[in-house]
């Protein structure tokens, strides 16, 4: 730019100039260099290779090297050092970093890669390795992981596992792995006050499990792993049926004692228990979990209501909320981001309406409606969306995005549905399962990411009205008259124990790894006979158990499941 001086002559105005692609620029050039092995001033010698580098590049990246050559040392005046204890592919692999800025992790190399950045001091390549690491942890491996770290300088990356390991509790019980552990693993994890269990019960699974392995072996550290279960808060009929009958504990002097105070305790009402009885008490450890159940058939009338309770699983108690602003029966209800949510329904027509409940202000409040009114239909929340999906004579799919307000249409079902379906998800795959208008029962897959659906095996014998469809792991459990599992991997149908009662019309909800299942209605003879009963269905054990502490009254409505906190006050 040309400006004009106080004498009338031009000058030219300073004009700043930046290269923004001179870094790039200037690491490409200086790693060709090393290549080249041009004006290198420094070499590592490893496992058997000597890596000829540039001071000033070691230096500017790593404290370690920057001492080195700030100092009078001998590394320093050879020009060269030789790394003993360090592997070669790790030292090439930060080497390439220094001169590039990036730097590839995988599962086989993080660790060796964490131990070098940590011997070079360059804090950014642990902190990648660190987070290269969680990302990677997953059930079929936590164990394995833990293990491989269980030393210096990974105590930041045992950690990781350790608490991953805490945190997923209740589906590693089952692995081989846990199995596998040294007493002194197992006790760390069963004593820890941050052991994520969704109830007690889980924890004693364990120790039962770990202990029977090797009975001969282990039947010694029974005692010692019991005193740190938190046994008064293991649910009531899992010690009726599991805990008071366990053989081992009987014969066992101190562990007959623990079920002898257990007893004496559950025995005693809260107000009459002594100061030696709560002082000792350990601390709750059980997962907070709440299930909330809408609308449905009023028994007396035949109505639809608005009625709505939520059952606390921790103390079976279970109490009312506000009523629904419209009566539901037939209504589909789910939560999202600690948000409950009721959809659609019956009430004299089908219902496009649906509300959700305001904690704080204690009161449900209308949402958009659907597109389409919908009755018995699938319900279930992936990737911060809502999918409604089918019902009654319906192939329409619609999804609500709770930061626009506003239901989108999506892919309709290959077939509509003849009366009921229902939903759930697993992994990023959403699954239905209906009867067709085309008389086939069949379950379906969408992946919201293709944008379309896929047929799957259908279901031996054809469904009776009322069932519920769960998913657990990478398997769904239909859950009828005649239950059955789909283990999705091999597209296959399995027969499992059906319900302690034929009911029907009832809510249900997954509590962890149970299935529970509330209220409904018995045929008898020409009548529906509505009954209050519960029963849990555990997926592991394949067993269902009569849950004889709550009765809830409930035909035709809807449940969803709450985790963490909820406001009753």
């Amino acid at each position: 730019m040309i400006a004009e001086s106080a004498d009338g002559a031009e000058q030219f105005a300073e004009d700043k100039c930046k290269n923004s692609d001179y870094g790039n620029a200037f690491l490409h050039k200086l790693n060709q260099m090393r290549i080249d092995q041009e004006n290198c001033d420094f070499s590592l010698e490893v496992g058997g290779e000597i890596l000829y580098v540039h001071r000033v590049a070691l230096a500017v990246t790593s404290p370690y090297f920057a001492a080195m050559f700030r100092n009078n040392t001998k590394e320093k005046a050879m020009g060269s050092m030789e790394l003993e204890d360090n592997d070669a592919t790790a030292v090439k692999a930060i080497i390439d970093y220094i001169y590039s800025g990036e730097i590839t992790l995988t599962e086989e190399n993080v660790q060796l890669v964490f131990i070098t950045a940590d011997y070079f001091q360059i804090e950014w390549i642990k902190k990648k390795c660190v987070e290269f690491f969680k990302s990677k942890l997953c059930p079929t491996n936590c164990f394995q992981m833990r293990r491989f770290v269980d030393k210096p300088p990974f105590e930041e990356l045992y950690e990781c596992s350790h608490n991953y390991i805490l945190k997923h509790f209740d589906k590693l019980i089952h692995k081989e792995e846990l199995l596998r552990l040294s007493f002194e693993e197992i006790e760390e994890l069963v004593k820890d006050d941050r052991l994520a269990v969704a109830f007690e019960d889980n924890a004693f699974k364990a120790i039962m499990k770990w202990v029977k392995h090797d009975l001969e072996e282990r039947k010694v550290y029974l005692t010692k792993l019991m005193s740190h279960m938190r046994l008064p808060f293991i649910r009531n009929e899992f010690l009726r049926d599991h805990v008071i009958n366990e053989t081992l504990l009987k014969n066992d002097p101190h562990c007959n004692e623990f079920l002898n105070q257990l007893c004496t305790y559950r025995l005693t009402s809260a107000s009459k228990r002594s100061h030696d009885q709560t002082r000792n008490i350990p601390k709750n450890r059980n997962a907070r979990f709440h299930v909330l159940l809408s609308g449905g058939e009023d028994v007396k009338t035949g109505w639809s209501q608005r009625k709505c309770r939520v059952f606390n699983v921790s103390n079976s108690k279970i109490c009312s909320i506000s009523d629904m602003v419209d009566r539901r029966n037939g209504n589909s209800v789910i939560s999202l981001n600690d948000v409950v949510y009721s959809v659609g329904g019956y009430d004299e027509d089908v219902l496009e309406s649906a509300e959700y409940y305001d904690q704080v202000n204690r009161k449900w409040i209308h949402i958009e409606p659907m597109n389409r009114g919908r009755v018995y239909f699938g319900i279930c929340a992936h990737n911060n969306l809502i999918y409604a999906i089918g019902g009654a004579h319906l192939s329409s799919v619609e999804s609500y995005n709770t930061s626009t307000g506003k239901w989108y249409a999506c892919p309709n079902t290959p077939v509509a549905y003849e009366w009921w379906c229902r939903a759930t998800v697993v992994e990023n795959s959403i699954y239905s399962l209906g009867r067709g208008t085309d008389g086939i029962t069949s379950c379906i897959r969408f992946d919201p990411r293709e944008g379309r659906w896929y047929k799957l095996n259908e279901i031996p014998g054809r469904p009776l009205n009322g069932f519920e469809l769960f998913s657990y792991d990478r398997s769904l459990f239909f859950i009828e008259e005649k239950c059955a599992r789909l283990d999705i991997r091999t597209n296959k149908w399995n027969s499992m124990l059906s319900m302690l009662s034929q009911r029907f019309y009832y809510s249900a909800a997954v509590i962890a790894d149970d299935i529970y299942v509330f209220g409904g209605g018995l045929n008898v003879g020409s009548r529906v006979k509505h009954i209050k009963s519960v029963e849990r269905y555990n997926m592991h054990n394949n067993e269902w158990t009569s849950v004889d502490t709550i009765e809830i009254e409930s035909f035709g409505g809807a449940a969803a499941l709450i985790s963490g906190d909820f406001n009753l006050d």
